[in-house]
C-alpha cells in the first residue's frame, strides 16, 4: 500500500487505484471459526486474571500476618 501512495509529504492513494485493489475475506464459517477461537482466548484471560487477583490478595494476607503493624 505504501508503494502505491503519490505525493511529496502527504501520502495518497488514487480512488481508481484503490478501487482496483482486492482485499481476501474468508468465508463465513472460517470468520464463526476465528470468533469462536478469539472468544476461548478472552475466556481463558478473564480466567487468568482472577487467578491472579486471587494469588495477589493472597499474598498481600500473608505478608501481613508476616509484617504486621503496630496499633498507635
Amino acid at each position: 500500500m505504501n508503494d502505491l501512495g503519490a505525493g511529496a509529504g502527504f501520502k495518497e492513494i488514487s480512488t481508481s487505484t484503490l478501487k482496483a485493489f482486492q482485499i481476501s475475506i474468508p468465508k463465513h464459517i472460517e470468520q464463526q471459526k476465528i470468533a469462536h477461537c478469539l472468544s476461548s482466548l478472552d475466556e481463558v484471560i478473564g480466567l487468568e486474571s482472577h487467578k491472579l487477583d486471587t494469588l495477589k490478595n493472597l499474598k498481600k494476607g500473608l505478608m501481613q500476618q508476616l509484617f504486621p503493624q503496630e496499633v498507635a
